[in-house]
């Protein structure tokens, strides 16, 4: 009978801090011994237990790390060797795990520690990350491993973690990163490299893959793609590594070689069915973040080849060379843009080159659709860099002092409507109507106007409806109740209020004509154009010689013309023949200032810069005081790009508004980085903070002009203080998701914008969140997640009250990145 080998004490006996290793015991066991019997392992030293014994024995068959071979007797497999061999590497003292150098652990981003860790050492336990050296707190600990764990680039077996391949795909992209020298990312990298091509030159072997092109291609693209992602459908890898050889066989340098699915299934045992399917999720349905473009010569034959791959590489450089002569041509010489030309150029470059001769009338039809590809790609990147922050936004749109000044209560429909598609109409043209009924709700409330006229629309609200039965004439007071649910965007209230029977049948023609004016307002704002122009055409042919009527179509007429509800209409009347009769009628010189101030903007969507400022002049010389119409001038000025004449108009509104000074000198600092001059505008807001040092926002605006300047630390610390102050304030998760995006952090970015969209479902910042969202799990390879959450954000962006071109952009960029998804 054969003498069994045990293992020695420190791995069989139990510790104060550490129980023993069942698994490793038996392993040992099996690895230092031929073979044991049952009896073996329940004799002294190690003496288990029956069901202790039952229990691991049946475990580790079920992995096959032992075999069975008769009963009662066991071997361990080769599997298990190599499960032994990572339980023994880390077994025992700490110092004989490998931990982080200094440059990593300088940071706390214990999300790398931990990747570091079950990277470089095969497999940790809990216990391992929270002892010295790395001490992880227990909290932190559980979420970042959970993270991890969700995001499958770790894995947890009998409370051990180890790392997935897609966790090393991730372990080197974040090593890349930190301050290491590149000799060390080599190194790294050539340890996973070395791991994988293992098992590549036993595959090649057994298949006879003998050409060193298609090796490398195959060995490029087998580090990038994640078997585990398909393995709960596809539990053959060797399947895997043949589907990816198909790919690689038909790449446009072997032409005129091609093998089809059939011949290929045959020659490489493997369903035809299988392969197609499986080359369908690859190419066409982006189960991998890795496009391959398709040529095809035939329609029984297809080459990929893969996008930042040596071939597409050098295709994107020629063709961008292209574009950008012909950009810079075009513009230089006033020419038309002729993409056509592009095409035949770059076909005569790459023909000969880069691309057999024979495949030039499949090149020539592959060009079109990959040149439009390249546009979206650098649209996106350019419209991305400046429209990411949502600072811009918050300037232009007037909004920097919208949240002190209002009631909450006041913000529930502010930026998000009632409706699944909503247009801004601007509620300062609702004032055109107050010298028609100022005199009757004064005499009964001088507070409700006053209310009004701060913006604190709840209590005008309540106050209105307090005494809706007790005041003998309450046709204007629902009038006014109107007036206030348009400023508070409730819009379908707005519609169900003006439908009632004594507003519908009073004789009253002043509480008629308003009536038709806010419900064409209305209208408008949930897209109901027609419905809104029969009201205006209504209007003006009962009451032909009231200014408030044609007032009304001219206002239908232009926002029709803004947001082409009818491209045909737009095209034939933009409202100004109503407008300028509504000027020439109305008494009011606080209603000429408005009505001009509209007339301007028709003019400005006209690109008519001169007119349009001489209108705004004429404006503002008309009503001085009213600040909504130099707001308007500083569009104008804004749009045009006179950045000079912005400047100084900014100056000469600080003399006149003080008490706007925070919203106007956050344009200074905007129209300073317009220019260029990012130190002018970070002044703006340093000088602004000296004045108010609690102000929460400006010390968010500052944390943007830190990003502006590339001091990504001062921003994030920055931001990172805002949130400790205030938890509860979506705006700052937002804002600092938007930093880390901007950095390229994409997966500390997702945890970001998620805690936004909890805090602030309502937030008008909502719909950037969502989109961001959506481009960040884009980019982080989850595409599913992706569509979700770009469609979301077009939901919303569609659902929300904001500048018509702020929307339309982010529409753009929504779709941008839907169609890449989606593209070639």
């Amino acid at each position: 009978m054969a003498v069994i080998n045990y293992p020695p004490e420190e791995i069989y006996k139990s510790f104060k801090f550490r129980k023993r290793d069942s698994e490793h015991i038996i392993l040992w066991m099996l690895t230092n011994n031929d073979h044991c019997q049952w009896s073996d392992f329940r004799q002294a030293p190690i003496s288990f237990t029956e069901s202790t014994l039952s229990k691991y024995i049946n475990l580790l068959i079920s992995k096959n790390f032992i075999a069975r071979f008769v009963r009662g007797k066991y071997k361990i497999t080769k599997e298990g060797l190599k499960r032994f061999h990572e339980i023994s590497s880390t077994h025992g003292e700490i110092k004989r795990l490998n931990y982080p150098p200094e440059v990593i652990t300088r940071k706390r981003n214990y999300e790398d520690w931990i990747l570091w860790m079950v990277y470089n050492n095969s497999i940790c336990k809990w216990s391992n990350f929270l002892e010295p050296p790395l001490a992880i707190n227990q909290s932190s600990l559980s979420k970042k491993i959970n993270f991890l764990l969700v995001k499958e680039l770790v894995k947890r077996e009998n409370k051990e973690y180890s790392i997935t391949n897609a966790g090393k795909i991730e372990y080197s992209k974040m090593l890349k990163k930190y301050d290491l020298d590149r000799q060390s990312i080599l190194n790294e990298e050539s340890k996973r490299i070395d791991e994988i091509t293992r098992k590549t030159i036993k595959f090649f072997a057994d298949y006879k893959v003998d050409d060193e092109n298609i090796q490398f291609r195959y060995l490029e693209t087998i580090l990038e793609l994640d078997y585990d992602r398909v393995k709960s459908m596809l539990t053959n890898e060797t399947d895997f590594e043949k589907i990816i050889l198909y790919l690689m066989l038909n790449h446009p340098d072997q032409f005129p070689n091609y093998i089809s699915l059939k011949e290929f299934a045959n020659k490489y045992g493997i369903k035809q069915s299988k392969l197609e399917y499986y080359i369908d999720e690859i190419v066409d349905n982006h189960i991998y973040p890795i496009k391959f473009f398709t040529l095809n010569p035939s329609p029984e034959i297809i080459y990929y080849f893969q996008e930042y791959g040596k071939v597409e590489s050098m295709l994107r450089t020629i063709t961008e060379n292209h574009i950008t002569k012909f950009t810079f041509l075009n513009r230089l010489f006033s020419r038309d843009f002729d993409a056509f030309t592009i095409e035949k150029e770059v076909l005569e470059d790459i023909c000969g080159y880069l691309f057999n001769n024979a495949l030039r009338d499949s090149l020539r039809i592959f060009l079109p659709n990959y040149i439009k590809y390249l546009a979206y790609k650098i649209e996106a990147k350019v419209e991305l860099k400046e429209t990411y922050d949502k600072l811009d936004a918050i300037i232009w749109q007037n909004m920097i002092d919208i949240f002190q000044s209002r009631n909450p209560k006041d913000l529930k429909y502010q930026f998000m409507g009632q409706n699944e598609i909503n247009y801004q109409v601007d509620t300062v043209l609702l004032e055109l109507l107050k010298p028609y009924y100022i005199e009757k709700i004064e005499a009964w409330n001088k507070d409700c106007q006053q209310l009004i006229d701060n913006k604190d629309y709840y209590k005008a609200l309540e106050s209105i409806e307090t005494n809706l039965d007790s005041y003998e004439d309450d046709r204007i007071l629902l009038i006014v109740k109107a007036i206030v649910l348009c400023y508070l965007n409730r819009y379908n209230d707005v519609l169900a209020l003006l439908n009632d029977e004594s507003i519908l049948s009073n004789k009253d023609d002043i509480i008629v004509i308003l009536s038709h004016f806010l419900t064409a307002f209305s209208s408008l704002t949930i897209g109901d154009f027609n419905r809104a122009l029969d009201l205006g055409n209504e209007t003006v042919w009962k009451f032909p010689g009231h200014a408030i009527s044609h007032a009304t179509r001219g206002l239908v007429l232009a926002y029709n013309y803004f947001y082409k509800f009818n491209s045909e209409k737009a095209k034939q009347d933009q409202g100004l023949t109503d407008l300028d009769k509504a000027i020439s009628m109305d008494s009011y010189k606080s209603n000429t200032a408005l009505l001009f101030m509209l007339k301007s903007r028709v003019l400005l969507e006209s690109n008519n810069f001169k007119e349009s400022v001489e209108l705004t002049d004429r404006a503002i010389s008309i009503d001085p005081t009213k600040v909504d119409l130099y707001l308007s001038k500083t569009t104008i000025l804004m749009y045009f790009n006179e950045y000079p004449d912005l400047l100084d108009l900014l100056d000469e509104m600080l003399d006149k508004f003080p008490e706007i000074e925070k919203d106007l000198k956050m344009k200074k600092a905007s129209v300073y980085k317009l220019l260029g001059d990012l130190e002018a505008g970070f002044n703006v807001v340093e000088e602004l903070l000296e004045k108010n040092p609690g102000d929460k926002e400006l010390r968010s605006f500052k944390a943007y002009w830190y990003q502006y300047m590339n001091k990504k630390e001062e921003a994030l610390k920055l931001l990172e203080e805002l949130i400790e102050l205030e938890r509860d304030n979506g705006e700052f998760y937002d804002s600092y998701g938007e930093i880390l995006m901007n950095y390229e952090e994409y997966a500390k970015a997702v945890e970001q914008f998620q805690k936004a969209i909890e805090l602030s479902s309502d937030g008008w910042f909502i719909y950037q969140s969502y989109i961001k969202l959506g481009i960040c799990f884009k980019e982080l390879g989850n595409f599913e997640l992706a569509v979700k959450y770009l469609k979301m954000g077009k939901e919303y962006t569609n659902k929300c009250f904001c500048d018509f071109d702020l929307k339309k952009k982010w529409l753009i960029i929504a779709d941008i990145f839907l169609t890449d998804m989606e593209s070639v």
